[in-house]
């Protein structure tokens, strides 16, 4: 997959986001996700499958006010990383640097890299 191609999968996540529409998301349905804010163990654990990833999004999507996508990093191997400027509804602003593997025009592997105690009150 040619990079453009990479970097829009990237603004389709941070769209969706800002959008509160992750439908859009094009996760591979075996994607996984490793997250700071996981309920069942943080980044330890990951997030298996495009239905699970949904679910996490729709109940975290309450707590976004604004997304902004800064600027975007191809990688080796497929990788390709998302820099944004995020705003919650406690009024905080957070910086987050996203990595994504893409695979045939799909995201099969997601890590997200933000301070977790930004979402909170």
């Amino acid at each position: 997959m040619e990079d453009d191609g990479r970097k829009q999968c990237v603004k389709a996540y941070f769209d969706g986001l800002a959008a509160k529409d992750m439908s859009r998301v094009p996760w591979a349905e075996s994607a996984t996700l490793r997250t700071p804010l996981n309920p069942a163990g943080g980044e330890s654990c990951l997030i298996q499958g495009r239905k699970a990833i949904l679910d996490f999004y729709n109940n975290v999507l309450p707590a976004i006010r604004s997304v902004t996508l800064l600027r975007s990093y191809i990688g080796d191997g497929g990788w390709v990383a998302g820099q944004a400027e995020m705003r919650f509804a406690n009024g905080k602003t957070r910086y987050a640097l996203d990595a994504f593997r893409i695979e045939d025009g799909e995201i099969v592997e997601q890590q997200n890299h933000y301070d977790p105690r930004s979402t909170g009150g």
